[in-house]
């Protein structure tokens, strides 16, 4: 098991940081969706999963896109030894679901995205 599987911090080698990364993951990966988040991935080799966010200023403002972008944050957090070594980018929905989903809805369907990564 990769070491940073075994805690629960957010490293900054667990996220996607440049434009080739996240091109990357668009153009060899898969994506699935649901009424309130769409996940693109792609495996990466590395051991650890990755995270990138992508959310549009037609998401809200500044405020709604940060809470966003907090709430994916940890559910990635508690949640990165479900995903396995894959680089994951997220973007809200385009429905209006997206931009009233409490933490919990997003987490239940983030979690219901992960299982149809799995199978």
């Amino acid at each position: 098991m990769h070491p940073y599987l075994t805690d629960n911090k957010l490293r900054k080698e667990e996220k996607l940081l440049n434009k080739g990364q996240f091109d990357l993951v668009f153009e060899n990966g898969s994506s699935t969706g649901n009424k309130r988040i769409v996940i693109h991935w792609a495996d990466n080799g590395l051991g650890h999963p990755r995270l990138g966010l992508v959310v549009s200023t037609r998401y809200g403002n500044a405020v709604q896109r940060n809470r966003f972008k907090r709430r994916i944050r940890e559910i990635f957090r508690t949640h990165k030894n479900e995903i396995g070594a894959r680089d994951v980018v997220v973007l809200p929905s385009k429905r209006p679901e997206a931009r009233d989903s409490t933490y919990e809805e997003l987490a239940d369907s983030f979690l219901k995205l992960l299982t149809r990564i799995e199978g």
